[in-house]
């Protein structure tokens, strides 16, 4: 329809709107104007006819700008993004040099109007405001983290003069640099955090876990591909979990033939009867044909000398419309279903038991067929899976202290001395969060930001047979590449060793990333279960790779 109308036509749809300043962006919106359309249109011609526009304002010299704009052919969203990454890495490389939005905009081949439109439109910042938070990260991490003069952090960030300095920090901090300082010397800072992860930061308490933690080399740790994208039920594979029963190890997951969560998604499971060294050929657990109804994923409880497993349907990606009870029938040795119910609960990492006996399961909630975002528990009063669960919220909804949401908030448990740690995934701030519970999950603090370095991925943590504790987790870069592996002293939540389980950066295999783990200690290895995603030539896709741990090395 729009391909259709004419440049005049279209100047006169938006004739009323000639004095609005946001006019342009909404053409560059309305045209669907992008990276492979400018590939065909000068820069420099296009902002000029923009300038003569804003200078005359009139219906005419609007109409050569839609012309221009007309010319191009393409939409690639993708490619926007790619422009954006370029323009802001461009940025922090240059923040001493503080290079003007015209010449930015000049060495990428773009137009001045343009790059403001689709930086603010993707970002919600403009550049000026981008780089001048790109300085604050800076001078905060100099502020908290040494004992510098502040007006000599104001001249080390680029700002022209201590009184600019510190007009630019009150204004985008609230506060004055001294006050700052003063008032969160305690906060933590991980090297990953953008500016506003260190706002969200001093408006949390902390948690400290890691002392002096030390990364363990060597051996003692193997891997082997327990299921690759090429074999039967697609390309996909995700959220796999993990669990020793009467000596064999379970494992399941869910596969898509091409795309997460997009068609057919069984639950599918492998067995190990040699400590996860072989494989049984693929069983299909839970499915519809159709593809209406998808699943997602499988966790694992052992009670009463049965072992269940709980799952996910959904009638869309991550809108969870029931919670499934499957026992293993060990005449049959298959899994069978027990019950379904429509409680809209996330399932994240196997079922815990109490030391009051009660049963309890880490995960998130919403209204029922919609997204969760709210950390929340199941507990079983019972202490029996296949009995009653009620949910308990984490929190009372999905907000954080700084009014942003979170997103993904996938969550795993810790309990030490009686008191409950639960450890989210937080996708829309950097920061890595603990909820903290000392009535057996019945309340739970406000969330807390703390010092293990995880980020954008599933967290999975349990308990040792001697009394460790244990946490895996991507570290460090944002790409899931690198998966470690934290282990604390005996009956102390402290984590004083860590090893690195692989670092695809490095490694010579062909995995990418290597993410959502799962673990299960036995005979005195931990084995642990991660989604893999491979590109070699033989192969592309996502699989499983399990890891084994030899626990006496770490």
């Amino acid at each position: 329809m729009k391909k259709k109308q004419t440049a005049k036509e279209i100047a006169r749809f938006f004739e009323e709107k000639i004095s609005d300043t946001n006019l342009i962006s909404d053409i560059f919106d309305y045209l669907q104007f992008d990276c492979k359309t400018r590939a065909f249109i000068d820069p420099n011609e296009l902002d000029e006819s923009i300038k003569r526009f804003y200078e005359l304002q009139s219906v005419d010299s609007l109409i050569q700008v839609i012309d221009l704009i007309q010319q191009g052919k393409e939409i690639s969203f993708v490619e926007d993004k790619t422009l954006l990454a370029n323009v802001k890495a461009y940025i922090i490389d240059h923040l001493d040099e503080n290079p003007t939005v015209e010449r930015i905009a000049s060495l990428f081949h773009v137009s001045y109007y343009y790059l403001c439109h689709i930086f603010k439109k993707l970002t919600k910042k403009t550049i000026h405001q981008f780089r001048t938070e790109k300085l604050l990260e800076k001078a905060i991490r100099i502020l908290l983290e040494t004992d510098s003069k502040i007006s000599d952090i104001a001249v080390i960030c680029g700002f022209d003069n201590f009184s600019y300095f510190s007009e630019v920090f009150i204004k985008y901090v609230c506060i004055s640099p001294s006050e700052f300082r003063k008032k969160y010397a305690d906060c933590i800072l991980h090297s990953f955090y953008e500016f506003e992860d260190m706002l969200l930061a001093t408006k949390m308490e902390s948690a400290r876990f890691l002392d002096l933690c030390e990364c363990v080399e060597g051996s003692g740790i193997s891997y082997v591909h327990v299921h690759d994208p090429g074999e039967e039920f697609g390309r996909f594979l995700h959220e796999a979990a993990i669990v020793e029963f009467e000596g064999v190890l379970y494992a399941s997951w869910y596969n898509c033939k091409e795309k997460e969560l997009v068609g057919y998604t069984p639950i599918v499971g492998r067995r190990s009867y040699d400590g996860g060294k072989t494989w049984t050929v693929p069983e299909i657990i839970a499915e519809d044909p159709s593809g209406r109804i998808l699943y997602c994923p499988p966790v694992y409880a052992i009670c009463d000398g049965m072992l269940y497993m709980l799952i996910n349907q959904m009638v869309s990606a991550d809108h969870m419309h029931s919670l499934d009870l499957y026992v293993l029938n060990k005449k049959t040795d298959r899994f069978e279903l027990l019950w379904s119910r429509p409680i809209p609960f996330k399932l994240n990492t196997n079922v815990v038991r109490l030391t009051n006996g009660n049963l309890i399961l880490p995960g998130r909630i919403a209204e029922l067929d919609g997204f969760p975002n709210t950390p929340a528990v199941m507990i079983s009063d019972s202490g029996k899976a296949d009995a009653e669960w009620r949910v308990i919220k984490v929190a009372e909804n999905g907000n954080l202290p700084d009014g942003s949401c979170l997103v993904h908030p996938e969550t795993t448990l810790l309990c030490c001395d009686g008191i409950l740690y639960l450890f989210s995934r937080n996708d829309k701030r950097k920061n890595p969060l603990v909820y903290i519970s000392k009535d057996f999950g019945e309340s739970w603090s406000e969330a807390m930001g703390h010092d293990i370095p995880y980020r954008s991925s599933k967290i999975y943590s349990g308990t040792l047979s001697d009394g460790r504790f244990y946490l895996i987790a991507n570290a460090d870069r944002s790409n899931r590449s690198k998966l470690v592996l934290y282990v604390s002293e005996k009956d102390k939540l402290k984590f004083t060793r860590q090893k690195v389980l692989i670092d695809c950066a490095v490694s010579d295999d062909d995995m990418t990333r290597c993410h959502y783990p799962a673990a299960v200690e036995y005979n005195g290895l931990l084995h642990i279960i991660a989604t893999a995603d491979y590109s070699g030539d033989d192969i592309k896709g996502r699989g499983a790779v399990l890891f084994t741990v030899d626990l006496k090395n770490i």
